[in-house]
């Protein structure tokens, strides 16, 4: 199957910063990118994300965004009880950072596009403002992503009536009000816990990595009310996973003595769930809830009256423990782009890696639905790397690349690309006849 797209993502300090006309010149004639995409609604984290400073930025060294910003002009009319909130840095605020990418990328003749990133709600704001949306863990506790619990990150409850609605209408303000092709995401799910680190030198076990979901999210009143909806004994349902919990962290004299004992036995991720009917209940009732979403969601553009692909963008090594299910969920989707960047390791083993993670979402989508594989053009990954990866994006029966993230990426590495799709043959324009 050809290449047909190649996408690369921008933020709005890049358009600032470089300037689309500038940025789109380098990205169409180094990489052959043909689809632009603004991340349009982005969390809170450290750019460029790998490299301690920016390869080409001529303006600042690194930048770190403020939490959950938009970065077009939201339509307050589509919006209930939660708002997306806009920047309040002078160089950024007030102003539509999509719509001039669009117009520079429309005059390219390229595919446009707008991301949803890992968080859609300040945590900050939100602790303040809507406590009673986010996701809670099984004592009570506000369940965060990525960062340590003493960070005091959050993440909405998606099962939550108002989150729904705010995100529904995310999507549906872009698809109706914007010209974009896509509007893709990689929204995080339910917290998908903390273990201990486990006991190996290599790291937590299968079993330990799969106790540690106890630990995560969600059991708010959302979650009871819809979990009991459903038939499932609320009641019984936390008293295991509250000791699941604790086992899971050594939390009391009792829980460490018998996680001691599985620490030395021969313990599986299948006896954990055999064992456990109530944990496994609430595993498939957390992929219930996400499966219900993405249709939710695919309904929401639907409702836009224009044919604007859902595209998803995965984020997790296992997404399962987060609640995703890939074959139930991906029905609602138009294309997926995985989001693998193994090639940033700059060995052999991490394109292997790349290539099974793409065969594992290539399995899960139908002939009509495209995935993208995504390249990490950033520090570590080789021109080596990069250019396996598109064998690996061939190999896998991919319908494109999506390279993250221009903000880190070098000169070279962007080459890699180009020269990657000409050794692997990926574009159509590589399979004619070779002139006189």
């Amino acid at each position: 199957m050809p290449l047909n797209e190649i996408a690369a993502s921008l933020y709005a300090w890049d358009l600032h910063d470089e300037g689309v006309e500038h940025i789109l010149d380098v990205l169409a004639s180094r990489a052959e990118v043909n689809s632009a995409y603004l991340v349009g609604l982005m969390h809170r984290e450290k750019r460029p994300l790998h490299a301690r400073f920016y390869p080409h930025n001529p303006v600042r060294r690194y930048y770190v965004p403020e939490d959950s910003r938009a970065y077009w002009r939201p339509d307050a009319s589509r919006y209930g009880r939660i708002k997306p909130l806009t920047s309040e840095r002078d160089f950024l605020k007030d102003k539509d950072w999509l719509q001039p990418l669009i117009d520079a990328a429309r005059a390219r003749g390229m595919r446009t596009g707008c991301e949803i990133s890992h968080t859609v709600i300040d945590a900050q704001y939100a602790r303040e403002n809507y406590p009673d949306v986010l996701q809670r863990d099984v004592f009570g506790n506000v369940v965060g992503a990525f960062e340590a619990v003493e960070a005091k990150r959050a993440l909405p409850c998606l099962n939550h009536p108002d989150v729904q609605e705010y995100l529904a209408a995310l999507f549906t303000d872009l698809a109706t009000n914007y010209d974009v092709d896509y509007v893709q995401t990689c929204l995080v799910m339910f917290g998908s816990g903390r273990g201990d680190g486990g006991t190996h030198s290599f790291g937590p076990t299968a079993w330990q990595q799969l106790l540690a979901v106890a630990t995560g999210g969600c059991f708010c009143d959302s979650c009871k009310a819809k979990a009991k909806s459903e038939g499932l004994d609320w009641n019984a349902l936390v008293d295991e996973v509250q000791h699941l919990a604790r086992l899971a962290v050594k939390d009391g004299l009792e829980e460490l003595h018998e996680r001691q004992l599985l620490d030395e036995a021969n313990y599986t991720e299948s006896a954990l769930l055999l064992e456990n009917d109530a944990l496994t209940a609430w595993l498939q009732f957390r992929k219930r809830s996400i499966t219900e979403l993405f249709a939710r969601v695919r309904e929401a553009l639907r409702s836009s009256g224009r044919e604007v692909e859902f595209r998803y963008n995965t984020y997790m090594a296992s997404p399962e423990r987060a609640g995703l299910d890939f074959k139930s969920a991906f029905a609602y989707v138009d294309s997926v782009r995985e989001s693998d960047y193994s090639d940033q390791l700059g060995t052999a083993e991490g394109v292997a890696t790349k290539r099974a993670k793409l065969m594992k979402a290539r399995r899960s989508l139908r002939e009509d639905q495209k995935l993208i594989a995504a390249l990490g053009v950033r520090p570590n990954a080789t021109p080596e790397t990069l250019r396996a990866s598109v064998k690996a994006a061939v190999d896998a029966g991919c319908d494109g690349l999506s390279l993250g993230h221009y903000d880190g990426a070098t000169m070279e590495r962007l080459d890699a690309v180009r020269e990657g799709l000409r050794e692997w043959e990926g574009r159509p324009q590589y399979w004619q006849p070779l002139t006189a």
